[in-house]
C-alpha cells in the first residue's frame, strides 16, 4: 500500500511538473505564436524576393562618388519606372573613380565577363586622356571596355534589336541615327550610346558667313582661304581630323605612318595662317566641345551662330560617344537589364534626370535642346546660376545641319589618347615642340608602334 502511495505521489508530482511546463508555454504562447507568424511572414517576404530575378548593374559613370552614382540610378528607376521593383531586384556595383581599387575592380569584372559571368548591364563612360598641364597632372584614364568596337565582334554583348522593337520608354526613331549607329554591326545593335560629344567652332552670324560649301575634306580645308575655315583647322585635334583611327576588322591602324606624319605637319603648318588680321575679321568666336558640361559656350543666351566642324580626311565631321550601355550576352535577366538601359534613353530621363545632368554628354534624343525642350544641366554664367539650358530655334537648326555632316562616330580608346598626347591644339604637345625632323620622326615611330601593339591586343 505504501509503495502504491509513494508511486501515486510521484506520479502526481510528475503530472504537476508537466502541467506547470505546459502552463508556462501557454503563458508565452501568444508572443511565441506572434513571433512565429512574424518569422513566417519574413520568410515569405524573403522567398518572394528570392523569386524575383536579380538585375546586376556595373556602373562606371563620372557622377561623383560610388555611393552617389548608385543612388542616382536607383532614384531614376524609382521615379521613371516605379513598377520595376515589382518584377526585379536591383543590385548595383559602382566602379571606384580612381586609384588601385579601381584597377582591381575593373580587372575582376573583366575576368568574370570572360568566364561567361559578370553583371547583366554595363553603364560606361569614355575615359579621358592624360593632361600634363593640369596641377596635379592627370594620368590617362582606363575604361572598363577599352575598345568597345573590337569587343562587339567578339560576341560579348547581347543583340538588342528585338528588345528595341518592344521598348516601353524610349522612342528609337527619335534618337540620332548617326550616333546610335556607332553601336551597331552585322549582328545588330549591340551597344546603345547614351550621350555624345563633338568639337566645332562657333562664330557670330552677324560677323561671319562661310564662303565655301560644307562639309569638305580636311585637305580641302587646308587649301581654303576662308578665315573661318582656317580657324576651324587650327583648333582641330589629331584624332578627329583623321576620322576613324582603327580598322577593327583587321586590328590595325586606319592610317599609315607616312599619312600620320603628313597629317601632323599639315596641322602645324595651318597654325601659321592664323594672323591677327584674320582674327580681327571674324569678330566674336569660340571653340566649343559640345556636351552638357560645356553648356555656357553655346546656349539660348548666345546670338545667332555659324557652326564649323573640324572636318576629317573623308569629308565630314567626327563625333564621340561619351557614355553608353550594353547588356551582357550571358545575362540571366536580359529583359530587366534592357528595361533600365532603355529608361536612360527615354526623353524624360535624357531631359531631366540628375544622373545624366553630370558629364554624360549631349542627349541622343533629337527633340531635346530646342528652346522649349531645355535639359537639366546646371552651370554658372557669370554671377547667374542657370539650372537648365537649350538653344534658340536658329541655333538648334544650325546644330541639326552640323549633325548631318557627321560621317564618323567613335568610342574614345587608348589609340585616341596616344594621338592626342602626341599632338593637341590646346597645349604644348611633343610633336609641336620637337625642333628637328629626326625628333618628329622618332615621336611618330614610337606612337605608331604603340598603336599597332594596342590594336593587336584589343
Amino acid at each position: 500500500m505504501k509503495r502504491n502511495h509513494i508511486f501515486k505521489k510521484a506520479l502526481a508530482l510528475m503530472m504537476a511538473v508537466v502541467m506547470l511546463a505546459l502552463a508556462g508555454c501557454r503563458g508565452g504562447g501568444e508572443s511565441s505564436e506572434s513571433s512565429g507568424g512574424a518569422q513566417k511572414s519574413g520568410e515569405s517576404q524573403q522567398a518572394e524576393k528570392a523569386e524575383k530575378p536579380v538585375v546586376t548593374v556595373c556602373m562606371d559613370l563620372d557622377v561623383g562618388s560610388e555611393g552617389q552614382s548608385s543612388q542616382l540610378l536607383r532614384d531614376l528607376v524609382r521615379e521613371y519606372d516605379p513598377e520595376f521593383k515589382d518584377s526585379y531586384k536591383l543590385e548595383i556595383e559602382a566602379v571606384p573613380g580612381i586609384g588601385g581599387e579601381r584597377e582591381s575592380t575593373l580587372d575582376r569584372i573583366r575576368v568574370e565577363v570572360m568566364a561567361g559571368k559578370g553583371p547583366d548591364l554595363f553603364l560606361c563612360r569614355s575615359p579621358r586622356a592624360a593632361n600634363p598641364n593640369l596641377m596635379p597632372p592627370r594620368e590617362r584614364e582606363v575604361g572598363l571596355f577599352q575598345y568597345p568596337k573590337a569587343l562587339m565582334k567578339r560576341h560579348m554583348f547581347l543583340p538588342l534589336d528585338g528588345y528595341i522593337e518592344n521598348a516601353k520608354y524610349m522612342e528609337w526613331d527619335k534618337l540620332y541615327p548617326q550616333i546610335m549607329a556607332a553601336g551597331k554591326n552585322d549582328e545588330g545593335q549591340l551597344i546603345l550610346p547614351i550621350g555624345w560629344s563633338m568639337n566645332f567652332v562657333r562664330f557670330d552670324a552677324q560677323s561671319y558667313t562661310p564662303a565655301g560649301e560644307l562639309p569638305m575634306t580636311f585637305d580641302e580645308m587646308l587649301k581654303s582661304q576662308d578665315p573661318g575655315i582656317i580657324t576651324a583647322v587650327c583648333f582641330s585635334g589629331l584624332a578627329e581630323s583623321l576620322g576613324p583611327v582603327a580598322d577593327y576588322e583587321n586590328d590595325v591602324p586606319a592610317f599609315t605612318k607616312e599619312e600620320l606624319t603628313a597629317h601632323l605637319d599639315a596641322l602645324i603648318e595651318s597654325d601659321s595662317r592664323r594672323t591677327p588680321e584674320l582674327e580681327e575679321s571674324l569678330g566674336d568666336y569660340a571653340p566649343v566641345t559640345f556636351n552638357r558640361m560645356n553648356a555656357s559656350n553655346f546656349t539660348q543666351y548666345d546670338p545667332d551662330s555659324v557652326l564649323l566642324p573640324h572636318c576629317n580626311r573623308d569629308g565630314g565631321a567626327t563625333a564621340y560617344i561619351t557614355t553608353f550601355g550594353a547588356v551582357n550576352i550571358n545575362s540571366e535577366a536580359p529583359e530587366g537589364a534592357f528595361e533600365i538601359l532603355e529608361l536612360l534613353l527615354s526623353k524624360e530621363a535624357q531631359q531631366d534626370s540628375e544622373l545624366l545632368s553630370w558629364n554624360a554628354g549631349t542627349p541622343v534624343h533629337m527633340e531635346l535642346l530646342k528652346s522649349k525642350e531645355k535639359i537639366n544641366a546646371p552651370f554658372n554664367r557669370g554671377n547667374m546660376y542657370v539650372k537648365s539650358w537649350g538653344l534658340t530655334d536658329y541655333n538648334y537648326d544650325q546644330l541639326q545641319s552640323l549633325i548631318k555632316q557627321i560621317n564618323a562616330v567613335d568610342f574614345v580608346t587608348p589609340v585616341h589618347h596616344e594621338l592626342s598626347e602626341l599632338y593637341s591644339p590646346y597645349d604644348s604637345s611633343p610633336y609641336a615642340q620637337a625642333e628637328t625632323k629626326e625628333e618628329r620622326e622618332k615621336l611618330v615611330e614610337e606612337t605608331y608602334r604603340n598603336i599597332e601593339m594596342m590594336l593587336a591586343e584589343a
